[in-house]
C-alpha cells in the first residue's frame, strides 16, 4: 500500500461520511448546504498536506486545517461548541508554532544550503548533526503532538468529539491523525539518522504516546457518556500511532496503518451518532430500558468498537501484528504491551455496552426512521470498506506479505 491508494481509501470514506452530514444532519438547525463548501475544502487541503514534500508548505496547508476544523466544530452554533472551538484553535495552534519554529531551525541548522524540502533535508542530516538541529527535530515532534492530541495537549479531544456533531467528528477523527503522522514521519526519519548521546526526540514521542494511551483508559473508566467513550477510544488510538511512527516502519506498513486509522475511526463516530440519536441521550446511565433500543443502532456500536480493537478481520488487528512484527524485528519486544493495552481498553468499554444488549428492541422512532435508515445504510457501507482492508491485511500476512516489515 502506498500514499495513492491510502488517498483513495481516505476520498471513498470521506464521500460515505460527507453524504452522511448532507442528508441525515441533525445536530442543529443549522442549514448544512452553507457548511458543505467548508468541509470539502478541509478535506483538500488535508489530501494537499500529503502530497507536499516542503516542510514548511506542508505546516501552512495543516494550519489552514486547523482554522477550519474549528470552525466546523462550532458550526451547532451554541455557547458550548463555540467554546470548545476555541480550544481546539489555541492549543492545536499553539502547538503548530513550535513546529513551525522547529522547522526552520532544522532548516537553518543544515548550513550548507538553506533548504525546508524534507527529502532534501533528511539525505544532508548525517553531515550536519549539531545542537541546532536537534532542537529544532524536539521542537516539530513536540509540536506536532499537540495537533495529535497527546499528552499533555491532549485536552481539546475530549471536548471536541463530545461537542460537535458526529459527521464532523468522523472527519476530524480519521483525517487529521494520518495529516499529523504524514508530517511527524520525515522528522522521525531524521532522528534516526541523528547519531548523538543526548535523549532522542524519537524517544519523547515514544513516551508521550504511552502517557496518552494510560490517560486514555483511566478517563474510559471514568465516564458514561458515550460521546465522550469514543472520544478517548480516538485518544487511544493516537497514542498507539505515535508509538507506530517512533517504530519507522516501511512505507506500506505505515500507509496500510493509516488507512486502518481512516476508516476504522469514521465507522466508529458514524455507529456512535446512530445510537445516541435512537438512545436520546448520551449518558448510558439514563437510557430507560422500558422505551426500548434499536438492535442493530446497539449491535453496530459494539461492532464498532470491536472493530477498533480485537475482531480479527478489522484493519486494527492487522495493524497490531505488523506493530509486533516491526516490534520484534528491531528487538523491541516490549511492544507487545500495546496490544494487550488495547485488549484491557477493549473489555472495559465492553463491560459498560453489554448491559445495553438487555434491552428490550423497538423500531426506530418514527421522528428519527428516516434518518437513521439514511446513516445506518452509509455507516454499513464504511464498514465494508474497513473489513475490505482488514481482508486484505489478513490476506497480505498470510501469504507472506509486508515480509519487509521487520
Amino acid at each position: 500500500m502506498d500514499l495513492g491508494i491510502l488517498s483513495i481509501i481516505t476520498g471513498i470514506t470521506f464521500l460515505l461520511v460527507f453524504l452522511n452530514l448532507l442528508f441525515a444532519f441533525t445536530k442543529s438547525q443549522e442549514k448544512v448546504n452553507y457548511w458543505a463548501g467548508l468541509v470539502i475544502l478541509l478535506f483538500i487541503l488535508v489530501l494537499m498536506s500529503w502530497w507536499m514534500e516542503d516542510l514548511a508548505l506542508q505546516w501552512v496547508l495543516i494550519e489552514a486545517t486547523t482554522l477550519f476544523g474549528a470552525l466546523l466544530i462550532s458550526m451547532s452554533r451554541n455557547e458550548k461548541s463555540i467554546e470548545v472551538a476555541w480550544k481546539f484553535l489555541l492549543l492545536n495552534s499553539f502547538g503548530l508554532s513550535l513546529a513551525f519554529i522547529g522547522i526552520i531551525i532544522v532548516s537553518f541548522g543544515i548550513h550548507s544550503q538553506v533548504t525546508t524540502n524534507g527529502n532534501e533535508i533528511i539525505g544532508q542530516i548525517n553531515s550536519h548533526q549539531n545542537r541546532l538541529v536537534e532542537t529544532g527535530m524536539w521542537l516539530a515532534i513536540f509540536g506536532y503532538s499537540a495537533k495529535l492530541g497527546l499528552f499533555p495537549n491532549h485536552f481539546w479531544v475530549s471536548d471536541t468529539y463530545a461537542e460537535s456533531p458526529s459527521q464532523i467528528s468522523s472527519v476530524i477523527s480519521c483525517l487529521f491523525p494520518a495529516t499529523v503522522g504524514i508530517a511527524l514521519r520525515a522528522f522521525i526519519k531524521m532522528d534516526y539518522q541523528f547519531t548523538n548521546p543526548h535523549f532522542s526526540s524519537a524517544s519523547g514521542l515514544l513516551i508521550l504516546g504511552v502517557v496518552t494511551m494510560f490517560y486514555s483508559l483511566w478517563t474510559l473508566n471514568q465516564t458514561n457518556d458515550i460521546r465522550r467513550m469514543t472520544a478517548q477510544i480516538a485518544l487511544f488510538h493516537s497514542g498507539a500511532l505515535a508509538i507506530f511512527i517512533f517504530l519507522n516502519p516501511p512505507d506500506e506498513v505505515f500507509y496500510y496503518t493509516l488507512s486502518a486509522s481512516v476508516t476504522v475511526k469514521a465507522l466508529l463516530f458514524s455507529a456512535m451518532g446512530i445510537f445516541r440519536i435512537d438512545a436520546g441521550t448520551r449518558e448510558l446511565k439514563e437510557v430507560k430500558p422500558e422505551e426500548g433500543l434499536n438492535k442493530w443502532s446497539t449491535s453496530l456500536y459494539i461492532f464498532s468498537l470491536g472493530m477498533a480493537f480485537v475482531i480479527p478481520f478489522s484493519p486494527f488487528f492487522v495493524a497490531d501484528l505488523l506493530l509486533l512484527k516491526v516490534g520484534f524485528g528491531i528487538e523491541k519486544f516490549w511492544i507487545i504491551f500495546v496490544p494487550i493495552l488495547g485488549l484491557v481498553f477493549f473489555l472495559v468499554a465492553l463491560n459498560k455496552l453489554l448491559p445495553l444488549l438487555n434491552i428490550k428492541s423497538r423500531e426506530f422512532l418514527p421522528q428519527h426512521n428516516r434518518t437513521l435508515r439514511i446513516r445506518m445504510m452509509l455507516t454499513f457501507l464504511i464498514l465494508i470498506l474497513a473489513l475490505a482492508i482488514g481482508a486484505y491485511g489478513v490476506y497480505n500476512l498470510s501469504n507472506g506479505g509486508f515480509s519487509n516489515a521487520q
